[in-house]
């Protein structure tokens, strides 16, 4: 829920309200956001090359609307492997 709302404890975003949280992408040097790392960051390239092949099985491209919002019969699918690309990512802790 988090992740559709924006409101994730990834640096980018909390490095806004919270001291001494430096919000970059360690790699990339840009804000570490939701977008950012399901999207476009290299470090987790691999990975998401798994969620992109859940998303494609179905017909679907990957995009923050395909990846947080699947509607029909994609949805557990996708969903399965989202959850399995925030675990492989370590990053379940900051969502």
């Amino acid at each position: 829920m988090r992740l559709r709302m924006g409101t994730t404890l990834l640096p980018g975003g909390a490095g806004k309200y919270v001291l001494g949280v430096d919000p970059a992408c360690p790699m990339c040097q840009v804000p570490l956001t939701a977008p950012h790392m399901l999207l476009h960051c290299p470090n987790h390239k691999a990975t998401r090359d798994h969620l992109e092949v859940a998303l494609h099985s179905h017909g679907l491209v990957l995009n923050l609307s395909n990846v947080l919002d699947t509607k029909g019969a994609a949805r557990g699918p996708v969903f399965s492997a989202l959850a399995k690309y925030l675990l492989d990512c370590l990053i379940t802790e900051k969502i």
